[in-house]
């Protein structure tokens, strides 16, 4: 698992350094650097899988050249990306404006000669078979949802066998019903198992997670091999316990389209594997927005690492139920609060105890219902007093 993230003269960050827990939420006010966060880790991944990368785009980041990526203040034309993986694995990237070379230092290394480990030495854009990279950030399962994923659609695509999509579900979610049809009799690990359900196939979990946040939904989707497209419906239970017939995705509503990706991601990924989630409460009402966290803090505990961005109070109070319930512990979750001021970019860190509650409550940090009820009170309180 990834244990830090330096970013250095990225974006809005001069020099920031983060340590990530098992899961982690980024939170604030828009425009702060919560993507930038993101986008870092995603940019080290591309460089990693393909040193020579120059630019900095690809299948699952797209941030401009490498004048729009460098901080605006910057004191010299140098980049720094850097992680620290759990096992001592250094990786990083240094970045001018000439391109962009990749690093990574194991962290050991076996003298072929006398059997004693010692220092590695720098490698400098070479991946070889006897040295393979983190797992967590390079492995193909590295799960990756982006804001600006799909809302209801008739049909959905495969994803080809050369297919760059560079995350299983695409990071729109646009495979998620083709990654559905290959894997829909996965075992799904118990932890993550709904409370209450009995079937552990991953198709089977999906709906029953489906299910908190459009009660007795079910999906049911078919594969239109010759046109490589997938259909998915919906059907709801009625009185009897008897299913409607399914209805098309684009006539059920935004909310189960967007909830589909996030759910299967979270139930699909594997020991080590890196889920990353903007706004998983995006077209959710409450209660789904607070399900989803409880699916998201039970794949961390159960050994995924978790990265939500997120404006949702109800998707913080999942993660602090899902610690006060012991599904999670609060040493494994990181929250960062992002706001600016006349000095640029600020993080504070809120710190989580093992009832839920926090240490500290900064301005701005999802109290805007108390600020708005203060308002109400204030309203009524003066109607009062003028009649």
């Amino acid at each position: 698992m990834i244990k830090t993230l330096c970013l250095r003269n990225f974006k809005c960050f001069d020099d920031a350094t983060f340590d990530l827990g098992k899961i982690t939420l980024l939170a604030g006010l828009n425009g702060t650097g919560k993507s930038s966060v993101i986008q870092g880790l995603l940019a080290l991944r591309k460089f990693g899988s393909s040193p020579e990368s120059k630019i900095w785009h690809g299948p699952l980041i797209d941030i401009g050249s490498f004048g729009d990526v460098l901080h605006a203040g910057a004191e010299d034309d140098q980049i720094e990306l850097r992680i620290l993986v759990e096992d001592g694995t250094e990786l990083w990237s240094e970045s001018g404006r000439d391109g962009t070379s990749f690093y990574w230092r194991p962290p050991h290394w076996v003298d072929q000669d006398d059997g004693q480990a010692e220092v590695d030495p720098i490698y400098h854009a070479i991946l070889s078979d006897a040295t393979v990279p983190p797992k967590s950030l390079f492995r193909e399962s590295m799960f990756y949802l982006s804001a600006d994923r799909l809302g209801p659609r008739k049909t959905l695509p495969f994803r080809a066998d050369d297919d760059a999509a560079g995350t299983p579900l695409g990071k729109r979610g646009e495979h998620v019903l083709w990654f559905l049809g290959q894997h829909e009799g996965d075992i799904v690990a118990p932890a993550l198992r709904r409370p209450g359900t009995a079937s552990n196939t991953l198709a089977d979990q999906a709906n029953a997670w489906l299910a908190t946040v459009s009660p007795d939904v079910r999906l049911a989707f078919r594969s239109v091999p010759e046109a490589d497209l997938a259909v998915a419906g919906y059907s709801f239970k009625q009185k009897g316990d008897v299913r409607t017939q399914p209805f098309r995705a684009t006539n059920v509503g935004f909310g189960v389209s967007y909830a589909l990706p996030p759910i299967v991601a979270l139930l699909a990924a594997q020991d080590d594997d890196l889920v990353i989630i903007e706004n998983p409460e995006a077209h959710l009402h409450p209660g789904g927005q607070t399900s989803i966290a409880e699916l998201a803090a039970r794949a961390a505990a159960d050994d995924r690492q978790v990265i939500l961005e997120t404006h949702s109070d109800h998707v913080l109070d999942g993660i602090r139920l899902a610690v006060a319930e012991q599904v999670v512990s609060a040493e494994d979750v990181a929250i960062y609060f992002f706001r600016r001021d006349d000095a640029g970019v600020q993080v504070t860190v809120p710190k989580i105890h093992s009832d839920g509650s926090l240490d500290s409550w900064p301005e701005g940090f999802f109290d805007q219902q108390e600020r708005n009820l203060a308002r109400l009170i204030g309203l009524r309180r003066s109607a009062g007093g003028d009649s």
